[in-house]
């Protein structure tokens, strides 16, 4: 009901009906300035009624208004509020006529009676807005379920609101949708005229955070949950929900994008929870839930109403990794596997060191290229061709183009780039490596770069392995 004054505090508990039922109806003339608007119609828009006005102007009141008597010797509207408005803007434009209106006065039925008789009225009169619509179908309901109660409604509610308003099943459905979980934020976006109904049942699909967001973009993710949540869940499934599991994964050999691999772990395994951890520092109630075999859906719920998620993350395998193997590590495993890494490292530095002992002497040689054995020269093209004997008894013969030297000094080939090729020991080409049945491609003529460095050193070392054997 309204705020303002009461139908019953107006006319008291015995207010009667003006006639018996079936009795024709009475039409009296009344003062206009004697009327007053009802409370309750600011379910409804007046609107523009510049074109009421000129109907009215040019044809009359044709259809009375129907009123209740009010405190003082005045009436209360129930039906016309249009109509009496463009009346007394008629008056006030000083058009002549319209002092006294037409009127049926009604006499109270109670105050949800006459809010059903108003909007009984106003409910196929004219097309509504979506706000009036809402507004209707909130006021419309509450006064059938307070009659309902009372015991005076025989029947369902929704079936007298459909007669009421002509609506059907499905109209009433969303309307009931909207009204009942949609945001106060998006019930006035509708009223308002800024969204329409159809955007504002899809609202009410939603969580209460999404709401405002999705009726404003049409798109609306639910927030991250914060880090204290994320931590919080991360503990409970690490600690409890998938302790087992996660006891007798590998955290030695393995890191946080493999330790899970395998078929030992199944997040789907893990029953969904709900945990009240308001009293710790995530200061939420979290439900947790798998959404795969390697992932967790962590939401978090609001306190006042557990139906409503305000936040949610996902949570990876990935992420359990750090707090899982500062709890289940094998600490002997890890210990074995220190110990066997250090020894590979220690094995590749003497690989290393020994393979850059061949490398230095290799550097050695090339820096003496110009001093290698001649094979040919063309100083019209500045092409120099020098050799050298290799292990097998083959040749490397290599082509420098003689502008490409380095101006100043260099630990190793004094030359930019430079072209090889290999001969085996009867002088016919072979592989880089002196394989004497390589593919012809493997025995073309190749640009070898930094790589000239490696098959010396091969070879000095193959040379003087073969001589300590000796």
């Amino acid at each position: 009901m309204s705020k303002g004054f009461s139908i019953n505090d107006i006319l008291g508990a015995g207010a009667k009906t003006a006639a018996p039922a079936g009795q024709k109806m009475q039409v009296v003339m009344l003062p206009a300035a004697d009327i007053e608007p009802n409370p309750e119609n600011s379910i409804y828009e007046i609107g523009d009624v510049s074109m009421l006005m000129a109907d009215i102007a040019e044809r009359g009141l044709r259809s009375p208004l129907e009123v209740l008597p009010a405190r003082a010797g005045k009436y209360m509207l129930l039906a016309g509020h249009r109509r009496w408005t463009a009346c007394r803007e008629l008056t006030a434009e000083g058009v002549a006529g319209f002092e006294v209106l037409p009127c049926v006065i009604r006499q109270s039925q109670g105050e949800d009676d006459d809010l059903i008789a108003l909007i009984t009225s106003n409910a196929t009169a004219r097309e509504l807005t979506d706000g009036e619509r809402l507004r209707q179908y909130i006021a419309l309901k509450q006064a059938l379920e307070r009659k309902k109660a009372a015991g005076s409604l025989g029947g369902r509610v929704r079936d007298e609101m459909s007669r009421i308003t002509g609506d059907g099943t499905g109209t009433l459905g969303r309307l009931n949708a909207i009204a009942n979980n949609c945001v106060p934020e998006v019930l006035a976006m509708v009223e308002r005229g800024e969204i329409t109904m159809t955007r504002a049942y899809e609202c009410s699909k939603l969580y209460k955070v999404q709401q405002v967001t999705y009726a404003k973009n049409n798109y609306a993710p639910l927030p991250e949950a914060s880090d204290e949540v994320q931590k919080a869940a991360i503990l409970y499934i690490v600690d409890e929900g998938m302790a087992d599991q996660l006891r007798g994964l590998d955290y030695v050999q393995c890191c946080e994008w493999n330790y899970a691999d395998g078929g030992k772990f199944d997040a789907q395994k893990m029953q969904t929870v709900t945990l009240d951890m308001t009293d710790n520092v995530a200061n939420a109630i979290l439900r947790i839930a798998p959404a795969g075999r390697s992932s967790f859906t962590v939401e978090q719920l609001d306190p006042a109403d557990q139906n409503e998620v305000i936040a949610k993350s996902c949570i990876y395998s990935s992420q359990l990794y750090r707090t899982a193997r500062s709890r289940y590590i094998d600490k002997k495993a890890l210990e074995k596997y220190k110990a066997e890494e250090k020894a590979k490292k220690n094995a590749e530095k003497a690989r290393h060191d020994a393979a850059e002992k061949w490398l230095v002497l290799a550097r050695q040689e090339l820096a003496d290229f110009n001093n290698w054995k001649l094979t040919a020269r063309h100083k019209d093209l500045g092409l120099t061709i020098r050799e050298r004997k290799m292990f097998d008894g083959g040749r490397l013969i290599i082509a420098v183009d003689d502008m490409g030297r380095y101006d100043g000094p260099v630990d190793g080939f004094p030359y930019r780039e430079c072209f090889s090729v290999r001969l085996g020991p009867d002088g016919e080409r072979v592989g880089r490596d002196g394989e004497m049945g390589a593919l012809d491609w493997y025995k073309r003529w190749y640009s070898t770069g930094a790589g000239i460095e490696g098959y010396i050193a091969e070879d000095i070392k193959r040379a003087t392995q073969e001589t300590k054997k000796k």
